[in-house]
């Protein structure tokens, strides 16, 4: 039972809708309530109120009997951890996230007071954000054993020497646009290479986890919609700094969804493409069930909540190329899991045809996709990470 509403009290602090902030003070209270006695692996969790954090998080929950037959126990509280220092000193372990915008030394006098209290428990900083950059690694570098993100570039050198650019997206297209890229303002940390580890993704978000536990394969109804493509060009963050439509001060962002959606427009008058108008969550999912096809662009990250989507409702996944990346579900198997389009999408015109005039490779491709993500929830992965955050790896 104490499982259960561990559960459902995630699903609620994830959820959204201000109809649930009443009850957000005492959710928390409840998952960070002390460890159980006895010899456990005790690992506590410093979340961030994100619906993009959450994923990292919540399937050590969902697994939480899975994960207790090898003798874990969890408990989570909010960033810094104020308060918490009945769970810090028990923590065998502390895994740590931490806003995006930090002031000046703050990450540091956290995790230094974290290590402080409990010197034995090895930390592990979660990088949760969107780019593949590893942009904090210098400021947490000298107080974790590892930095762990949602996903990392298989050349790992990239990592051991400056860039001029914040990622690899920024730098290919405003080098393809002639944008001025923004240069970073973080420095480089190569020793950190060795500490960098894969941490889950997408794919375990509350929704979406419960969503493929619910299916044992996607819809098979009829799909009457040739594309999915349903996307923003640009944040309103992006407007408000005066970088969408400004020449080669544009960010690299907003010209590169704004190519994808004129593409869109261009293709729209020979495929039937979902695009126009904004419609609800549950509209946009039965749309997807409808769709044959889904173009998920890059964002800030290659990573994007419509790469499962597609997933879970059996679309197949359409996606700039993505053989430079690594992952913990790995769904961007070329040609088995997902089609692959060049990054100037100069072939996607081509790719969604020859895929159209294919509905039995199509169908082969999406319960591929499918497959791939229910062997990673149900696979060692999540356990192994577990144990070698935790310092329990053979």
């Amino acid at each position: 039972m104490p499982a259960l509403i561990d559960t459902s009290a995630i699903t609620l602090l994830d959820d959204g809708r201000r109809r649930y902030e009443p009850m957000k003070p005492l959710l928390r209270s409840w998952l960070s309530r002390r460890f159980p006695a006895g010899d456990h692996k005790r690992i506590l969790l410093v979340h961030v109120d994100d619906p993009i954090a959450w994923p990292q998080f919540y399937p050590f929950y969902h697994y939480a009997a899975r994960f207790a037959e090898q003798g874990y126990v969890f408990r989570t509280t909010p960033y810094p951890a104020a308060g918490a220092e009945h769970l810090v000193k028990d923590a065998s372990a502390i895994f740590v996230q931490s806003p995006y915008a930090l002031g000046d030394g703050e990450i540091e006098r956290v995790l230094d007071g974290l290590r402080r209290a409990n010197p034995e428990a090895p930390i592990s900083y979660f990088d949760w954000f969107a780019p593949t950059d590893v942009r904090f690694a210098d400021r947490v570098g000298d107080h974790v054993r590892f930095y762990v993100k949602k996903a990392l570039l298989r050349d790992r050198d990239y990592y051991r020497v400056p860039q001029k650019t914040h990622t690899s997206l920024e730098d290919y297209y405003s080098e393809a646009f002639g944008l001025v890229p923004d240069r970073p303002t973080w420095d480089c940390r190569p020793d950190i290479v060795e500490r960098l580890v894969l941490a889950p993704g997408f794919a375990t978000a509350p929704v979406l986890l419960k969503g493929f536990d619910r299916k044992s394969a996607p819809a098979t109804g009829p799909r009457t919609i040739d594309v999915h493509a349903r996307f923003a060009v640009a944040p309103a963050r992006l407007h408000a700094l005066g970088r969408v439509g400004a020449g080669e001060r544009t960010h690299w962002y907003a010209a590169m969804r704004q190519q994808a959606r004129d593409k869109v427009v261009e293709l729209s008058s020979r495929y039937d493409i979902a695009w126009e108008g904004k419609v609800s969550r549950a509209a946009f999912m039965a749309e997807m069930e409808r769709s044959q096809l889904c173009f998920s662009p890059f964002g800030f990250g290659e990573l994007c909540w419509r790469d499962l989507e597609a997933v879970l409702t059996g679309a197949v996944l359409l996606k700039p190329d993505m053989s430079h990346l690594e992952c913990l579900c790995d769904i961007y198997r070329p040609g088995e899991t997902y089609v692959p389009v060049r990054w100037d999408l100069a072939d996607l015109d081509d790719t969604i045809a020859r895929m159209l005039a294919q509905p039995e490779e199509c169908r082969a491709i999406a319960d591929c996709a499918f497959a791939a993500v229910k062997d990673y929830l149900a696979g060692p992965k999540l356990g192994a990470l577990l144990a070698t955050l935790s310092g329990s790896a053979s």
